[in-house]
């Protein structure tokens, strides 16, 4: 008699791969806090010469207000931070073709940085109005 339990062994583990593979860690998201602050430092230092940059200062110092706050939300341990989110700031962080971070308009810039910034208040705030309409509908 032939059992294959190997196959279903490997599934699971396969369940169990992509799962982790989905999740986020603290080490993960304390990284791109702190690729984030160490862009707007050295956008904010003129000891680093304009030709060895990749971003320009301008655009980097415009997004800067956003971008802080990324950072502060991705630091934040009570804040959930999805898979797709920190997705989000790898992209914007570091896709010189795409990101408006790499391109010569601050505006567009501050308008990435400032949706990059409403996708995580949203995500931290949906959760919360789910709780409290359930609240309200049980009362």
């Amino acid at each position: 008699m032939f059992v294959n339990n190997e196959i279903t062994n490997r599934g699971m583990l396969a369940r169990v791969l992509r799962k982790a593979a989905l999740e986020v860690t603290m080490d993960e998201r304390k990284s791109w806090a702190r690729s984030i602050e160490g862009a707007v430092k050295d956008a904010s230092r003129s000891s680093v010469p304009l030709r060895n940059r990749v971003a320009r200062p301008v655009v980097v110092l415009a997004a800067a207000p956003a971008l802080s706050a990324v950072a502060a939300l991705l630091r934040d341990e009570t804040a959930a931070v999805s898979r797709e989110s920190v997705d989000a700031v790898r992209r914007f962080m570091t896709d010189g073709v795409d990101s408006p971070l790499f391109g010569r308009d601050p505006l567009a810039a501050r308008r990435g940085a400032d949706a990059l910034r409403r996708r995580f208040v949203a995500q931290d705030t949906a959760p919360r109005t789910r709780e409290s309409v359930q609240q309200h509908s049980a009362a």
